[in-house]
């Protein structure tokens, strides 16, 4: 079976209280097959491709003391590297949070948990088996040890600050029934902030530690709110598991056979030049020193 997918529109609901507001969005159902079980641990990846988090500008655009939590005054913020992302393009003059390009760019669509609409491939999805999740934990144990360490929950005053451009759907403003995010705690942003090496990129968004996947068919939901057209890029849905030698690496092997091929050029160079060209045969007394005849002094006639 191959994979299906259908568009759909829906709405959702974002803050609490007076400050609850509904947005419109396209959500994407996509239906694929599993063909035999997945032993735990069982992770959902989101890959992008053309995404160049290793330009040199997009780098250094964030401010280290401003992720820890530190209210970092707006000439601070100003002179830092956060620009051109510093403060309210608005005109507002409050400082932006988190500030820089990384951030602004912080990677925002929303996967589900793979729901099992049938076990065997010929089954429908109203032969009792529709409806049971398969939970994936998406909030903690995503990251790292230790990153967490470099974010903390602001200080700033939420009169001070607003969201960063690209934030603007989830947060319209910072308020009390709408408070920006904790940084401490938000894995999906500590690893969007662990920047990739290349353009083409895998970044883990859940995880289940225990419980394997059975095979069947299963259906995921994901709100599409990351705008790829732009970079002329692509983001795909990866669902993985690990096995005795790791998760899918490519880099190792290509890099084992190039370093396999050079010594195999290197092992038949030696084998020609030892055969063919006849190398000076091994501990010949000939070549020592004592056996070579003696130059004469440099600035003396030879004796008649």
């Amino acid at each position: 079976m191959k994979p299906q997918w259908q568009v759909v529109n829906r709405t959702f609901t974002y803050g609490n209280g007076a400050g609850a507001f509904q947005v419109n969005h396209s959500v994407c159902l996509i239906q694929f097959r599993l063909p035999e079980d997945l032993p735990a641990p069982v992770s959902q990846y989101y890959y992008l491709t053309n995404f160049y988090q290793n330009h040199r500008r997009y780098v250094g655009s964030f401010n280290a003391k401003q992720l820890l939590g530190d209210p970092v005054d707006g000439v601070t913020i100003n002179g830092s590297t956060c620009e051109p992302l510093t403060h309210d393009p608005l005109g507002s003059g409050k400082i932006i949070y988190p500030c820089g390009i990384v951030a602004n760019s912080m990677f925002n669509d929303t996967f589900s948990s793979p729901i099992l609409l049938s076990r065997r491939a010929g089954d429908s999805p109203t032969e009792g088996n529709e409806g049971i999740e398969y939970k994936m934990n998406n909030k903690t144990g995503i990251t790292w040890p230790g990153l967490r360490d470099l974010y903390g929950k602001t200080r700033y005053d939420l009169g001070q600050i607003v969201p960063p451009p690209n934030w603007r759907v989830r947060y319209p403003n910072y308020t009390n029934d709408n408070p920006p995010p904790n940084l401490a705690e938000d894995e999906h942003f500590q690893n969007w902030m662990m920047l990739a090496a290349s353009p083409n990129f895998y970044k883990l968004y859940a995880r289940n530690e225990n419980d394997p996947m059975i095979e069947g068919t299963y259906q995921v939901d994901i709100v599409s709110t990351f705008a790829t057209d732009k970079y002329n890029g692509r983001k795909s849905y990866v669902i993985t598991t690990l096995s005795t030698m790791g998760s899918r690496n490519i880099w190792p092997g290509i890099i084992f056979l190039i370093v396999g091929g050079i010594c195999l050029i290197l092992d038949v160079y030696f084998i020609l030049s030892f055969f063919l060209w006849k190398p000076r045969k091994l501990g010949d007394p000939s070549y020592l020193s004592w056996n070579q005849p003696s130059a004469p002094p440099q600035g003396h006639a030879a004796a008649p």
